[in-house]
Parts: C-alpha cells; structure tokens; sequence
C-alpha cells in the first residue's frame, strides 16, 4: 500500500461522510468529530484513525508508523457502515418525530383547556 491509497481512502470515507451524513469539516478528522453521537463509536474509532493515517503519511518520516492493515479494516469498517445509511429513511422518521411532538402538545393543550373550562363552569 502507498501513500495515495491512503490518502485516496480516507478522501473517500470523508466523500461519503458528506453525502451520507449532515456534518461539515474541512478533513476527516474534524468531519468525524463535528458527527459525534451520529456515528456509531467503532466506527467514529476507526474514521478518525483513517484521517489522523492520512495526515501521518503525508510525512515521509512518519509513514513508517501505519499499520496497513489496520487501514484497510477501518476503510471496510467505515464503508459499510456509511453505505448501509438510507438519507430517506433518516429524514422520514425525524419528520415522523416532529410531526408525532407537535401532535403531543396540541392534545396536551387542547386537554387542559378542556378541563379548566369544564372547571370554571363554561362546559
């Protein structure tokens, strides 16, 4: 594995992550932190090992400590989990939760209308 492969995998990841998912960030470290509690925390794990591998062999000195293998497995770890999100389903249901909170606090309302004018004798 050369230093484009890593580099190209973690563009990928940070690519996706951007589609995917609602954050925002200039690399993939930052993109992985702003996710937070979006991403699940093995694979928040390995994309922030993904991107601090990026910038590690950007450096001719420091390459020598990734480990290969490990990037791969974060890159597959990440992919799929990153494939595996439905942008429909995720908007659909926050709607869903939404629209099920303003429904809440209408009965809410309207109940205690109801009861306090059945209270002062207007119902």
């Amino acid at each position: 594995m050369d230093i484009g492969s890593v580099q190209a995998k973690a563009e990928e990841i940070y690519e996706l992550m951007g589609e995917r998912l609602p954050v925002r960030g200039n690399d993939l470290v930052s993109r992985t932190q702003k996710a937070g509690r979006l991403l699940p925390r093995r694979i928040r794990k390995e994309a922030l090992y993904l991107g601090e591998a990026a910038k590690l062999t950007e450096n001719p000195k420091l390459m020598k400590m990734v480990d290969y293998q490990r990037v791969n497995t974060a890159f597959r770890a990440c992919l799929h989990y990153l494939k595996s999100i439905n942008v429909a389903a995720r908007r659909r249901e926050l709607l869903l939760g939404i629209l099920g909170s303003i429904g809440l606090a209408v009965f809410v309302v309207s109940g205690l209308g109801i009861f306090v004018l059945t209270w002062r004798g207007y119902l």
